[in-house]
């Protein structure tokens, strides 16, 4: 390691002012709650604790079986009313063993035979706080019981789960008789919903997200696509190869290809450590697409060591894939590398600030750096002071805004390069690239009304409004909501106006492309509430570009400041857990797996920065840099600001 660099001086955040804009034209080529019963009439709460014994999975991390557990049904008891066979009905509908056994025995044979969830699920939170309201008949025979509780979230149909608004009330009706019409006999369900209604729980012991992997486009990179799946070790791998054949989730499907036509039907069988994929009826496919979408979806099931993919009757051949044979490659095959989610290569470097220039350094250890070096370039050398920056994902190109917010500018990070502006005359606050060499801009615009006030005032700056030559800091307030314009530098000479009006009513503070292009993390605020969420990206056949459908994510995270991409399914945060200190952490993209610490709290944290196959980073507001690579503990490693991995 290098010695250490001396102390730089601090950049801020962006400046947030309130200047019309102007885009400027791309002047060259950019480089590639439970509801409690005094709510309910009738309220009953029902107990729903029972045995559970382990099932067959294994222990470690990377098992998708892990700690998955058998529930062992107790079945309908005799003698029990309406409220306590919906209730025992509730607990039991988590054994998923033979095509839910349990839960039928609780139903009339009629609707057993008929009754057949089509995947999606309803989750509620607590079952002790379930709300049973009952009426029964006059003549006994017939009763209505209407369960209610809070709704944390939905799955539908194509696995895809959804966090629910906070408030967000479940009611779910159950009509009920007695067998035979006799007055004596059992309580039996007669007629309910075609899906599964399971509490948080029995989500979190019986289901395991999973990942089908769709190409971005241009097939540059594939794009996971987060399914929730039960893992009772009951053809789990040909249920996950049949999702991916039928296509992606609705959520992301207008953001990525599938190299599978639509309406194709596969035969898959699994045999031994073999899967085999047979597809008929299909014209002119990409049989490498094909096959990478099947291996990098295989590669989460350990058992599954070797596919063979058979076109129209022919079995097709990967050499140099690893197999037995060049018909059966293996899935975890470097062969597949070259479309790899991550969307980066493995020996990339992170970048920093240093007293104005921008240096870069390799092999980040547990609490040392490799040689740190400055980056090549009039960026490096500081010919241009910037407040944020953005690496290319080739580490060809630095985009940077300038001091102040008023410009972004671009450079070769090469000897000789020269620094051209691409956007000007604007308040701009973020950079972030994708693999396919777009550079995407965050502007803060004007509102009408602060628009006529500076023409009614033009020599005379607002008192609060940021010096140009002085960074603000991060007690800023949140750009007013719909006045921040998101600008696409696509190809270098066209700059396109991206539609971001799914977020014009509220604040948008941070925006972070994926490094595949298909998908946005973004931080909103409204009423000084910050939330965290991830839009997709839309291209339709004139080029227009859009970012919407934004889903919540980590709901339990509160002031959330600063996000990056970690890897394609999962983002580094800067925030806090119900008030407590502000520290890193984990969020899936799979919308059910609760955020998870990054490491002790660092004091002072002001920005994060990730990439597959890498330490996390950050910089401090003391001007010092640290990582972790264990989860558990972050080490200063140099002096220096923004620390950032390509993308």
């Amino acid at each position: 390691m290098s010695s250490p660099l001396p102390r730089p001086a601090r950049v801020g955040s962006p400046a947030r002012g309130t200047r019309a804009s102007r885009v400027g034209r791309a002047v060259r080529a950019l480089a590639a709650a439970s509801v409690a019963c005094a709510t309910m009439v009738a309220c009953a709460t029902v107990p729903m604790t029972g045995p559970v014994v382990p099932g067959d999975g294994g222990d470690t991390p990377s098992d998708p079986y892990g700690g998955y557990v058998r529930l062992l049904p107790a079945g309908p008891q005799e003698g029990v009313g309406p409220e306590g066979l919906v209730g025992g009905f509730l607990k039991d509908m988590g054994s998923f063993e033979e095509d839910h056994k349990a839960a039928r025995s609780y139903m009339f044979p009629a609707l057993s035979d008929e009754w057949s969830p089509d995947g999606s699920v309803r989750v509620f939170g607590d079952l002790d706080a379930v709300g049973l309201e009952t009426d029964v008949a006059a003549d006994g025979l017939t009763a209505t019981v209407r369960m209610r509780s809070s709704l944390v979230a939905t799955i539908d149909d194509s696995g895809k789960y959804v966090q629910s608004d906070p408030g967000h009330l479940l009611e779910v009706p159950f009509e009920l008789a007695r067998e035979g019409g006799d007055p004596e006999g059992e309580w039996r369900i007669e007629n309910m919903p075609d899906e599964l209604i399971l509490s948080q729980l029995d989500v979190e012991r019986t289901h395991r997200p999973f990942n089908l992997y769709y190409f971005n486009p241009g097939s540059t990179a594939l794009v996971p696509d987060p399914v929730y799946l039960p893992v009772s070790n009951d053809a789990l791998a040909e249920r996950l190869l049949n999702k991916l054949v039928a296509g992606p989730t609705d959520w992301l499907a207008p953001a990525v290809d599938s190299a599978f036509p639509e309406g194709i039907v596969p035969d898959v069988e699994i045999d031994a450590e073999t899967a085999v994929i047979r597809v008929d009826g299909v014209g002119q496919i990409d049989e490498f697409e094909m096959a990478a979408q099947v291996a990098w979806t295989l590669r989460q099931l350990p058992e599954v060591e070797e596919f063979t993919l058979v076109v129209n009757g022919d079995e097709v051949s990967f050499p140099d894939s690893d197999g037995e044979s060049d018909e059966r490659p293996r899935p975890a095959s470097d062969y597949w590398s070259g479309v790899s989610p991550s969307a980066i290569s493995a020996g990339i470097r992170a970048y920093f600030t240093h007293e104005g220039q921008l240096w870069s350094a390799a092999d980040w250890g547990a609490d040392t750096i490799g040689d740190a070096e400055r980056v090549p370039g009039p960026l490096g050398a500081g010919d241009v002071q910037l407040e944020r920056f953005a690496v290319s994902v080739d580490e060809s190109t630095i985009a940077g805004i300038t001091v102040g917010g008023g410009e972004v500018v671009t450079s070769l990070a090469s000897p000789g390069a020269e620094v051209s502006e691409v956007l000007s005359d604007g308040t701009f606050t973020s950079v972030s690239w994708d693999v396919n060499g777009d550079l995407w801009v965050t502007e803060q615009t004007s509102d009408p009304e602060e628009e006529s006030e500076e023409e009614s005032g033009e020599d005379e700056p607002a008192e609060d409004e940021p010096a140009q030559d002085e960074p603000a800091t991060d007690t800023d307030p949140a750009p007013e909501p719909g006045t921040t314009d998101l600008w696409l530098l696509r190809d270098g000479d066209e700059v396109v106006r991206v539609d971001i009006s799914d977020l014009r009513d509220r604040s948008l503070v941070d925006f972070q492309i994926s490094r595949d292009g298909t998908r946005a993390a973004v931080v909103t605020e409204v009423d000084g509430e910050t939330s965290l969420q991830v839009g997709r990206v839309v291209s339709d056949s004139d080029g227009r570009v859009s970012v919407g459908s934004f889903i919540t994510l980590g709901r339990e995270l509160d002031e959330v400041t600063d996000i990056t991409w970690r890897s394609s399914d999962q983002l580094a945060v800067l925030g806090n857990r119900e008030g407590g200190t502000g520290q890193a952490f984990l969020v899936s993209l799979d919308g059910g797996t609760p955020a998870s610490s990054a490491g002790t709290p660092v004091p002072g944290m002001v920005n994060i920065s990730g990439a597959p196959g890498q330490p996390l980073v950050a910089g401090s507001d003391d001007g010092n840099i640290w990582i972790t690579t264990d989860r558990l503990n972050w080490q200063k490693v140099v002096e220096g600001g923004s620390p950032t991995f390509p993308g």
